[in-house]
């Protein structure tokens, strides 16, 4: 159960990003082709495209959210793993 919890996360987070990407992609790119007026502007389209990406799905995912499910709280000796249902 916790890994398919983790793989809808993964999936929702990724396909939001993507659909993020998709709707701004045309406005950076003329904002930075106005910016910069070499062709290097296009790699760094690219670049902003994989940083909305990565903080897209890092910022989705929240393992740390996660992480009580599989362990228990460390300061309560008698605590038990919270059960997925």
């Amino acid at each position: 159960m916790f890994f398919t919890l983790l793989l809808v996360t993964f999936v929702l987070s990724f396909s939001v990003s993507a659909i993020v990407v998709r709707i701004f992609s045309t406005p950076i790119d003329q904002i930075l082709k106005r910016i910069i007026a070499d062709e290097i502007s296009s790699a760094w389209l690219k670049y902003l495209k994989f940083a909305i990406f990565v903080v897209g799905v890092s910022a989705g995912v929240r393992i740390y959210e996660l992480e009580k499910y599989i362990t228990p709280a460390r300061w309560d000796k008698d605590s038990q793993i919270i059960e997925l249902t």
